[in-house]
């Protein structure tokens, strides 16, 4: 270290060093670098004026999209909503003008389940989406905010996505963003397997409901026709019969028989007393028969209809009315058993598959942000502010004036 010795001038770098030592601020302010900066700033404000904030501000987007942005990377799927039995059927009416079909549907409530917060909150409980948005490793106007709700996150995320359906194809794309490439096919991955068993919900949920309706249908019927074969039972062991309506044409017949009977002892009476006593064995045996033949029939007739007891009219009224009863119910039972086996067939018909297109692959390159598109369209915004602001002073001069 060498010293100055007393009474010797101070060389133009000593004198600096000591102006630097004594008072920084001073030694800044009367250095050439800063007066030629503070120089140069003055000129461009005077010959630029306001619109210097626009390019400052311009050069602060630049650097900011050129060095500071996280990038962002984006894994696409494509996909199509697909029953296990649909065929081509034409469609008809309204449905043919609009092209509304059932695949149609399906993708556009599908589309619009990947875009809702039930998707959101599922992949933030299956990959941890919101954490990966919300590291620090990201740039902070790119990251989401450590503090952020729920809702702040949905709406973040809904950002991030984006789901298209093409109707002439009806193929969905699905493109997810995230901060690293792997992260954004593992979302993508889960994305679909979440959509997967929500389609499949979708589609059982329907077949569960009309099976349980079928089986319903099937134990109210076989119920119903128990119900009126326990009543028959009953019936035929009230009145010992198996079945009045045989039991009736079983007396008719007899009935005519006693009749055909009467008329032909009565014929032999009529003959034997033409030439005989009316006290003679024969007349007298003759009409026995015939008072017998008598008696037997107002006996049978008086079975078949008589008002103080169940008559057999009656009772086989009775017996037709719980006889048809019970066919009606076996008949509902076996069409009941028919729809269920047929639901059962329509079921499988009704599951829903997603039939991939394009399969999630990892990104090679970051597709976000834009860069120079984002540093274009601020430009033009901030010029643009610029120029609504001058009009707006130069109204408001005008009218001072």
């Amino acid at each position: 270290m060498t010293f100055q010795k007393k009474g010797q001038p101070l060389s133009q770098v000593e004198r600096k060093i000591r102006k630097l030592r004594r008072n920084p601020k001073l030694f800044l302010a009367d250095s050439k670098a800063y007066i030629h900066t503070r120089k140069t700033l003055y000129q461009t404000w005077a010959k630029l004026g306001s619109f210097a904030l626009v390019i400052a501000a311009s050069l602060l987007i630049v650097v900011y999209f050129s060095v500071i942005a996280s990038p962002r990377y984006v894994s696409q799927a494509q996909f199509v909503v697909k029953q296990a039995d649909q065929s081509p059927v034409p469609l008809m009416g309204l449905a043919a003008i609009t092209g509304n079909s059932p695949t149609m549907r399906d993708a556009l409530i599908l589309q619009e389940y990947i875009r809702s917060p039930e998707m959101a909150l599922a992949l933030n409980t299956q990959v941890k989406l919101k954490q990966h948005y919300q590291a620090h490793t990201w740039d902070i106007i790119s990251r989401l905010s450590s503090t952020s709700s729920q809702e702040e996150y949905i709406a973040y995320y809904q950002k991030h996505i984006h789901v298209s359906y093409d109707e002439m194809s009806e193929i969905l794309t699905v493109e997810v963003q995230a901060f690293t490439p792997e992260f954004a096919l593992t979302t993508t991955q889960a994305l679909l397997k979440i959509s997967k068993a929500f389609i499949n919900q979708l589609g059982e949920s329907m077949a569960k409901q009309q099976l349980e309706y079928a089986k319903k249908e099937v134990n109210r019927a076989y119920d119903e026709l128990k119900q009126q074969e326990v009543k028959l039972i009953a019936f035929q062991d009230e009145f010992s019969l198996f079945n009045p309506e045989r039991q009736s044409a079983a007396l008719l017949e007899a009935i005519n028989q006693l009749e055909s009977q009467i008329i032909a002892k009565q014929a032999e009476f009529k003959s034997l007393n033409a030439y005989m006593q009316n006290d003679a064995s024969e007349i007298i045996a003759k009409q026995f028969q015939i008072d017998a033949l008598k008696l037997q029939l107002a006996q049978e007739k008086q079975k078949l209809t008589q008002e103080d007891k169940p008559s057999l009219n009656k009772v086989n009224l009775r017996f037709k009315d719980i006889e048809l009863n019970t066919k009606l119910a076996s008949d509902l039972y076996q069409s009941s058993l028919i729809t269920l086996e047929q639901m059962r067939g329509d079921a499988f018909k009704q599951l829903k598959h997603l039939l991939m297109v394009e399969s999630p692959r990892i990104a090679q390159d970051n597709q976000y942000p834009k860069r120079l598109y984002n540093i274009m369209t601020w430009f033009v915004v901030l010029l643009l502010l610029y120029l609504v602001g001058r009009l707006i002073i130069a109204i408001i001069k005008e009218h001072r004036e």
